[in-house]
């Protein structure tokens, strides 16, 4: 009896299951929580419920999605504001920095990760002018709940107000499945 061609078959049974239930964390598909992401590969910290949220400020239209560990050490935040008369609302879509967007009359979407470092935060933030990666994606949106995924780079802010284009983070794989709530 050939037992070969039955541990081969068997072998690759195996490896196509274990692969497959495999789950790859830097895939925002793939990943489960209220806000994750990685920042230059590293996972953000797990995020507190009281503290992650999404906004929606209902006199400015403003939608802003905040990831923040329970420690307040770091923090994510996305903001889109709408611009023109004929905004009607969020939908589901694809935004990106490009300032253009500004200038045609359709939004302003900004980024910033901070991190606590002792005497105050070290800011980074989404700055076209040194970094054009990055967007955010709402898969899903209602009244009260909204799911999406976004990736951006960001740029360290000095003490002076200007920018470090050495000093970049890469804000990868995020993904968020958060309420809505109004303001």
């Amino acid at each position: 009896m050939n037992l070969i061609k039955p541990l081969t078959i068997l072998t690759f049974v195996l490896i196509a299951l274990f692969t497959s239930c495999n789950k790859d964390k830097n895939n925002p598909e793939t990943v489960s929580g209220p806000f994750v992401a990685t920042i230059d590969g590293q996972s953000f910290p797990a995020t507190s419920t009281t503290l992650t949220k999404a906004k929606y400020v209902s006199s400015t239209k403003m939608l802003q999605i905040i990831g923040q560990p329970a420690d307040q050490k770091e923090a994510i935040i996305l903001s889109l504001f709408p611009f023109g008369s004929d905004f009607s609302g969020w939908n589901t879509g694809t935004y990106n920095f490009n300032p253009a967007n500004v200038t045609n009359l359709k939004y302003l979407l900004s980024a910033e990760y901070n991190r606590w470092e002792g005497q105050g935060y070290q800011q980074w933030f989404m700055k076209w002018e040194h970094v054009q990666t990055g967007e955010l994606v709402i898969e899903s949106i209602s009244d009260t709940k909204i799911k999406g995924r976004f990736h951006f780079d960001a740029v360290k802010m000095l003490s002076n107000g200007t920018f470090d284009p050495t000093s970049v983070k890469k804000v990868t794989a995020g993904a968020f499945d958060l309420d809505i709530v109004n303001y």
